[in-house]
């Protein structure tokens, strides 16, 4: 509707004329953005489909709407997810896919970005000598729930639908782990901290990456006192580093990124990653499937699935790996064929 039609419409329908400015502006400012116009809450109920009543309920008490678990850590301790339930998840995705994806993310960003992976990531730090690698701690949590109404208001809605929507997209207080709108709500929200990690790169002559938590800065020279300038940056923010995770390693001729091997002219997958697969693939040779499976004990109906997915990455990074393809074929004929 152009900005004359929602004139008239609210005129006909009754709406004060102090009101009718107030949304004409709302509306002219997310129409330039090819946002969805929300200004108030009956109105985004009927958008996602939810009940009046069961919305405010998700926006003042979301964290009734969570699955709560725990996985653990691999280095001991134990991580908490969340998981919406389906109608929250739900709006989330509404969400993500009407407001997120149409803003736009810093371009050193890998996480969670469409045509973009951990595979783009670490060959951005190809040829580097000297490599720091940041965590940022509690990563999720740590972005509050001010910072979402803030952004959201910042973009054109009303500061009230601007709270509806960040309530929704947080848990206590914070983004939750489980939530599928947070991933690409921390890649936006630390646009500005991006900003000034890859400008202080520049200075440097360095290459800086981010992929959700794990910052990387690869180049000819990195000192301790470079560290301390990412440390304060990163402090600007409300963020803090994990310093049991902070690594600089000097004089590399290669060293792993977010799990890829990265070298003076490429990138390769760890020998450990690929050993295993052998293993896997000279047992089902030597006792057959059936057999092998049996020995170890697995039940599991996707195991052939999941051995194929292990080659078919290896290969998305070693894409000349003859070895490699030979097992992929092998697979593809297990799986056509598990008997056989």
């Amino acid at each position: 509707m152009q900005l004359s039609q929602w004139e008239t419409y609210f005129q006909d329908i009754g709406i004060s004329e102090q009101y009718i400015d107030e949304y004409l502006e709302i509306i002219s400012k997310l129409s330039k953005k090819k946002l969805p116009i929300i200004f108030e809450i009956e109105q985004f109920s009927k958008l996602v489909g939810i009940e009046l009543n069961i919305l405010y309920k998700m926006i003042f008490s979301p964290e009734s709407f969570y699955h709560e678990f725990y996985i653990k850590k691999k280095k001991g301790g134990r991580r908490k997810i969340v998981v919406p339930f389906p109608s929250l998840l739900l709006i989330q995705r509404w969400i993500y896919k009407n407001i997120l994806l149409k803003c736009t993310c810093h371009s050193n960003i890998h996480g969670f970005i469409q045509k973009k992976s951990i595979i783009t990531n670490a060959k951005a730090h190809i040829g580097g000598r000297d490599f720091l690698k940041l965590d940022l701690q509690n990563f999720f949590p740590s972005i509050s729930l001010n910072w979402v109404v803030r952004y959201f208001n910042e973009l054109g809605y009303p500061k009230k639908i601007s709270f509806y929507l960040a309530r929704l997209c947080c848990y206590e207080e914070g983004l939750g782990q489980g939530a599928p709108t947070s991933p690409f709500l921390s890649n936006l929200l630390l646009f500005s901290l991006d900003k000034r990690l890859n400008n202080l790169a520049k200075k440097n002559e360095s290459t800086y990456t981010r992929y959700a938590d794990d910052i990387v800065f690869s180049g000819e020279k990195i000192t301790k006192g470079f560290y301390s300038l990412v440390e304060s940056i990163v402090g600007d923010f409300g963020l803090t580093l994990n310093e049991s995770k902070t690594q600089l390693r000097k004089n590399k001729t290669q060293n792993i990124i977010t799990g890829i091997v990265v070298v003076n002219d490429g990138i390769k997958i760890p020998k450990t990653y690929k050993k295993k697969i052998r293993q896997e693939i000279y047992y089902i040779n030597k006792y057959g499937l059936m057999s092998h499976l049996s020995k170890i004990r697995n039940k599991n109906p996707t195991y052939l699935l999941s051995l194929l997915g292990k080659i078919n990455y290896v290969l998305s990074v070693e894409n000349d790996n003859q070895e490699f393809k030979d097992y992929q074929k092998k697979m593809e004929n297990f799986i056509k064929n598990p008997l056989n």
